[in-house]
């Protein structure tokens, strides 16, 4: 719930509800309601259990709740913009907030029954108009006469600037033209694809479960000259229920025979023209429902097969986008409208059918499937993962084998979707860019301790880190802190004693993997592959810098060697190409020491490994964090970002990856890692230097009109380049000016800063599972 959407008496009822009085300074509610809920969140619930409201009469309330019901909705009837506009985030606060009010009376008697369950029906259908609202549709006609008209039996026809009439005629042609005897193209096919439950009109039925039985068919996607069908025709003999039961007119059910049983002669069919939006259910994956515009839902079951290609066919198909509620994608898929075949160089790359032989589980099978789909956004979105190997690597140290493996780890992953991000809020003037301070050295560092060695003022060491780095004859002590090999407040007896535990397990593990035999590698597929990768990455990882250089340099088998034991550490992560990056300069700076450098690097991978991730959930949110980030600082340059179909961001991708690594000299990164490494000012600092360095070269990308190619160039081209201390300030100032416009930031920029947040955003964020079954509600009432 966003508090500052609800208006006085609204924050009053909320305060009442937790046993608060009101108070008579409105920002003063705001602020306790902020608090209230947020300790709410952390799980100790302030609401009264007893659904009593202390002071409310229900007569009295029910006429205030109606009234607040008629208010929103004259708000929604003049709202002005998408979603993301002020007047519709203030009605769906507002109705958030009616929603929990009528769900708290108390209604005893019968007619107090009556009126309660009416304004949650009003509620409902208001929830309904924004969804429609959000997807850009209105519901303007209802043909439920079987015999009028062309657009066919429960048909709801949809107009955005066109007039109803021309609707009607274009969707009752699509309706006639698609007949079972014209022979059309077929752009799906699959066996096996059982239906679960056809429509809202079951519910009303005594036989209610048996129209719940899953039925085995053949589902197909199929072009005809004027209309595109999902079609689903059964293979299997079930018992059918009753005729009633079944008549699903909605969904283009059909049975042409009068033989119940016969279920050769009932198919069912959906014009994609009709559909409104899909959704794979979060634990079953197998399972996609599509509801339609007529409010009618059919829910297919992939059983004994892949979803995955009945998905993609439809993304081919349809312009889609994720549903974003509260700046969060709900998991819904909106259908946007159909695609055009109309582009010469899709439909000619579409048509060519290259390595026909391939299995489609190969890397180049899947690259070339997904190529053919939808070859820009394809292109756009290979490239830049492989942007480094091709643009900053030779080819004697990035093999072609490299390109193969990173093409494999970007197919494997689900589809990434940079999530649209409401205008940004005006922020105040940026405050002057402050001086970096000094680094923090020996004898201050020292003096931090007391007798028996435990430092006492760890905030005090972290912020001279941060404004200032640490001197580099004592960054071998300092870095066990910050990477949490000792712990702050650690006596010298307990260090020894962890030195002394720490070498012994660590020897443990190496000892597992240096005594595995060939016979156990051989039966060994994970280990042998991760080992294979590990070698070929020691081999060429900072091979430049006299630490690392030339044959059997020992360094090179301890970087090998601690690498081979975090494997038998974290076997479930295993290793990932961009960790060898990482553990160079940690090897380094512990002086080759194994052990030490082990767990710091263990330490750093406890903040970074999400990156790493084969889904690359990590990298997938940091990026679109970015991107708000952006988005709220420098709107100009986001805006060309998403004119070059550039928004994605990933030409940020290794930045992020390794922690810029690539980006500075050995010096520089190395002061970079302990500054990030304070978590000061939040833990999401590194956002803002990557939002700084774009903002220093926003110009030359604006005034030269770089695209997608252009940008990566020009961002590969900085490594190396980038002035540190220039990036640091301008990060920290830009972190100024956001705290500065705080109360007006979304809850988004908010969170990621440390700043404090709505209920509304926390509520979505902790509680998937309650949005999972929202959903769920709204798909069997169908939005009525």
């Amino acid at each position: 719930m966003d508090v500052t959407k609800l208006d006085e008496e609204e924050l009053s009822y909320e305060l009442r509800a937790r046993g608060i009085a009101a108070m008579n300074d409105v920002n003063e509610m705001r602020s306790v309601l902020r608090g209230l809920l947020r300790i709410e969140v952390e799980g100790n619930s302030l609401m009264n259990t007893d659904s009593n409201v202390p002071g409310v009469n229900v007569k009295s309330e029910i006429k205030t709740c109606v009234k607040k019901l008629q208010a929103i909705n004259s708000m929604i009837d003049n709202i002005q913009g998408d979603r993301y506009s002020e007047q519709y985030r203030s009605a769906d606060a507002k109705l958030c907030h009616l929603m929990n009010r009528v769900d708290k009376l108390p209604a005893v008697e019968k007619r107090d029954q009556n009126d309660r369950s009416n304004l949650l029906k009003g509620i409902l259908f208001l929830m309904r108009k924004m969804e429609g609202m959000a997807s850009n549709t209105s519901v303007v006609e209802t043909n439920t006469n079987q015999n009028d008209g062309a657009a066919g039996a429960g048909t709801v026809v949809l107009y955005e600037k066109t007039t109803t009439t021309e609707m009607n005629s274009t969707y009752g042609s699509a309706e006639s033209t698609a007949s079972d005897e014209e022979v059309g193209t077929e752009y799906f096919v699959q066996q096996g694809v059982a239906i679960k439950s056809l429509s809202k009109l079951h519910k009303g039925s005594k036989s209610h479960k048996n129209a719940e039985t899953h039925y085995t068919g053949l589902l197909r996607i199929m072009k005809y000259r004027t209309a595109k069908f999902i079609e689903w025709k059964p293979t299997e003999m079930s018992i059918f229920p009753d005729v009633d039961e079944w008549n699903i007119v909605d969904t283009g059910y059909k049975q042409n025979g009068k033989n119940k049983n016969d279920r050769s002669n009932i198919d069912i069919k959906i014009n994609l023209a009709t559909m409104k939006s899909y959704k794979m259910k979060k634990h079953k994956k197998h399972q996609i429902s599509i509801l339609q515009t007529n409010g009618s839902l059919v829910t297919f079951l992939f059983e004994s097969s892949p979803i995955s290609d009945f998905v993609t066919a439809l993304k081919t198909l349809l312009h889609t986008e994720k549903e974003i509620r509260h700046h969060r994608p709900t998991g819904v898929i909106l259908v946007l409208g159909e695609r055009q075949d109309s582009d010469p160089l899709c439909q000619s790359i579409k048509e060519l059918k290259i390595f026909p032989d391939q299995p489609p589980t190969s890397t180049v099978w899947s690259f070339i499937s997904g190529f053919q789909n939808n070859p820009v956004e394809k292109t756009y979105e290979t490239f830049a993962k492989i942007s480094d190997v091709l643009l900053t690597r030779t080819p004697d140290t990035r093999p072609d084998q490299e390109v193969a493996e990173l093409l494999n780890r970007a197919e494997e992953d689900d589809e990434y979707t940079m999530v649209d991000h409401p205008p940004p809020t005006v922020l105040p003037p940026r405050p002057g860019i402050k001086p970096r301070g000094n680094p923090l050295d020996q004898t201050t560092f020292y003096q931090s301790m007391n007798d028996e060695g435990r430092i006492t003022n760890e905030d005090y060491i972290k912020n001279i880190i941060f404004y200032g780095g640490c001197e580099h004859s004592i960054r071998h002590e300092v870095w066990k802190y910050l990477l949490g090999y000792y712990p702050w407040n650690s006596t010298r007896e307990q260090r020894i004693n962890i030195d002394k535990q720490q070498k012994t397990e660590y020897e443990r593990m190496k000892v597992q993997w240096m005594n595995m035999s060939s016979d156990q590698i051989s039966r060994f597929n994970m280990y042998r592959d991760r080992k294979s990768l590990i070698d070929k990455d020691v081999y060429r990882t900072d091979r430049t810098l006299d630490f690392y250089a030339g044959e059997g340099n020992e360094n090179l088998v301890k970087l090998h060697n601690v690498l081979m034991t975090y494997v038998m550490y974290n076997f479930d992560l295993g290793y990932v190409q961009g960790m060898s990056d990482l553990l160079s300069p940690i090897l380094m700076i512990m002086n080759s020491d194994e052990v030490e450098s082990f767990w710091c690097f263990v330490g750093f991978m406890n903040r970074v490994n999400t990156n790493f991730e084969l889904k690359q959930t990590g990298m997938k949110k940091q990026l679109n964090d970015l991107h708000y980030l952006l988005t709220t600082v420098s709107p100009k340059l986001e805006n060309h970002l998403k004119k070059m179909d550039s928004s994605n961001m990933y030409f940020c991708f290794r930045w992020l990856l390794v922690l810029f690594k690539r980006e500075f000299i050995y010096s520089d990164i190395m002061r970079l890692w302990e500054v990030l490494w304070t978590d000061i000012p939040c833990a999401n600092f590194h956002l803002l230097i990557c939002v700084a360095i774009l903002d220093n070269e926003k110009d030359t990308i604006i005034n030269e009109n770089y695209g997608l190619t252009e940008i990566l160039k020009h961002v590969n081209n900085l490594c190396e380049q980038i002035d540190l201390d220039k990036a640091l300030t301008t990060a920290y100032s830009i972190y100024e000016q956001l705290k500065q416009a705080q109360p007006s930031l979304q809850d988004s920029v908010n969170e990621l800063l440390g700043f404090s947040i709505s209920h509304s955003e926390i509520i979505l964020s902790s509680d998937s599972n309650s949005r999972e079954d929202d959903y769920e509600k709204a798909l069997s009432m169908n939005y009525t």
